[in-house]
């Protein structure tokens, strides 16, 4: 686990421009939900804070014994971030990644993957959600599922997106109570403007989620064509390809 720390610590000293070069983290299939955030909850530990004076969009709440089935969220100021460009397959981009800490009904960590066509943004380019798959952890619990629809909206210069994504809720639990479905939103805007930096493009949103309470079997998240993100079990063995794809710059077109 050691070298494990000492992973994600090279992640996020690339991430931030403190390292050699700007740098996309690419993990390997397989991981939960749980590995998943436990991944991302890592990096955003390690980021710098947000502006002082500057509040989170939604004080984090604390989870009330017998939650609701509606819940609103918000990414914190300044904490949310894009960690893989992807992949490019065809005409659709898989796996473009984004991690965010989350304030509001459901505070804690939220690790998104879409998959998105044309492969590519660009002036005034609409980029179409065709897939991916997400997980929302926090003290309260896990609950996961996938993207369903939705539009990533580019200006003129290419710099910001307005983004507008339809999801549906797979399965998790809110303070023991278990979830097996529903639905939800996420809109907010994808800046690409940290890049001319050689920073990671930031996220801000909120995020509405209404869920279902029939039991559920597990926490696995099912396949939807992107990469997910290292399992700790197996992350050791990966680290020398992990090394080598943190040497990676990010896409121009990310």
């Amino acid at each position: 686990m050691e070298r494990l720390f000492l992973l994600v610590a090279l992640v996020v000293a690339m991430l931030t421009g403190t390292g050699p070069a700007l740098a996309q983290v690419a993990p390997p299939a397989g991981a939960s939900p749980a590995d998943r955030c436990a991944l991302a909850a890592s990096i955003l530990e390690q980021l710098p804070p947000a502006p002082k004076g500057v509040a989170s969009a939604t004080p984090p709440a604390t989870p009330a014994a017998a939650p609701p089935t509606s819940y609103a969220d918000e990414v914190a100021t300044g904490r949310g971030i894009e960690i893989s460009a992807g992949t490019i397959s065809g005409d659709t981009r898989l796996g473009a990644t984004f991690i965010g800490e989350m304030a509001g009904d459901l505070p804690g960590v939220l690790i998104a993957s879409t998959n998105y066509t044309p492969p590519s943004p660009g002036p005034g380019v609409t980029n179409n959600i065709v897939g991916g798959e997400w997980a929302l952890c926090g003290p309260w619990g896990t609950v996961f599922g996938t993207f369903t629809s939705g539009k990533v909206q580019w200006n003129a210069d290419e710099s910001l997106a307005d983004i507008a994504v339809g999801m549906s809720v797979l399965g998790g639990s809110v303070n023991g109570v278990p979830v097996s479905g529903g639905n939800g939103t996420f809109g907010g805007i994808l800046d690409h403007r940290p890049l001319a930096q050689r920073l990671p493009p930031t996220v801000s949103g909120a995020l509405q989620l209404q869920t279902s309470g029939a039991p559920t079997t597990g926490l696995v998240l099912p396949g939807t064509g992107g990469p997910s993100l290292v399992l700790p079990a197996v992350a050791l063995l990966l680290v020398p390809v992990l090394l080598v794809s943190l040497l990676q710059r990010f896409s121009a077109g990310s």
